[in-house]
């Protein structure tokens, strides 16, 4: 039977059918705000297949002076909440209908949009295991038995590594995840990117109610410069559309 280890094994993955297609970034910091711009253009190339396209960007933050030099806003934005600012930039620009939600993400967002004919996409540029944990548990949306509805990308970044990994299911089971367990021609189901990286349900010093950091100790275990979010957020761009085509 096939295991799911290598990238030799890539196979193509089938969503289930849809009219509709809900694009929900978690996060909008150094990666996020960045991504949520190459998104846009995304959208305006899914228009042509005319299924409806909605987005919506989550997160529950401020603009703040320490995020102009390296995250997507601009000084008059300081005080704003972030998802008020970008999403009416990105809509002036681009002609694009966007949902700002000033919170952090809980499971009701997700479920409450889950129509039948309908595939979601979290994208989740979120830097904490609270975060990813409620997301991988929303994913429970997705039945056993058919193509998935609900995909998360999990993108994040440090100044020296990073992760962008994409799942379905977070009861993963390979029997199941593909039309055909000895022969599989594509699959129906991917397991949730915490499967594939489980450390990124662990919690960092600074999530902890009882750490003795300092602020200087978490920028130097976190930093996180400029050039690594764009690289990412353009990279996962670039795969997106790549496959515009088969959505």
């Amino acid at each position: 039977m096939l295991e799911l280890i290598t990238y030799q094994q890539a196979l193509p993955v089938l969503p289930r059918n849809h009219t509709r297609i809900n694009f929900v970034l978690v996060g909008v910091g150094g990666t996020g705000g960045f991504l949520a711009e190459d998104l846009c253009r995304i959208i305006l190339q899914l228009q042509h297949t005319r299924k409806e396209i909605n987005f919506a960007i989550v997160d529950g933050d401020a603009v703040e002076l320490k995020n102009i030099s390296r995250q997507n806003y601009q000084q008059a934005e300081i005080g704003l909440p972030k998802v008020e600012t970008l999403a009416a930039r990105c809509s002036a620009k681009y002609g694009i209908e966007i949902t700002a939600v000033c919170d952090w993400f809980e499971e009701d967002l997700i479920r409450t949009a889950s129509w039948w004919n309908t595939l979601t996409v979290i994208i989740g540029c979120v830097d904490n295991s609270t975060a990813r944990s409620k997301i991988h548990s929303v994913l429970k949306i997705n039945s056993a038995n058919e193509p998935a509805s609900l995909f998360w990308l999990d993108c994040g970044n440090s100044n020296y590594s990073g992760q962008v990994v994409i799942g379905t299911h977070s009861n993963f089971d390979i029997v199941q995840a593909s039309n055909n367990p000895d022969k599989p021609q594509f699959w129906l189901h991917l397991p949730s990117p915490v499967l594939v990286h489980p450390e990124l349900l662990v919690p960092q010093p600074e999530e902890l109610s009882d750490n003795n950091l300092s602020c200087a100790e978490i920028q130097a275990r976190n930093y996180q410069s400029h050039i690594p979010h764009l690289k990412l957020a353009h990279r996962e761009t670039s795969q997106k559309t790549k496959n515009i085509g088969n959505i």
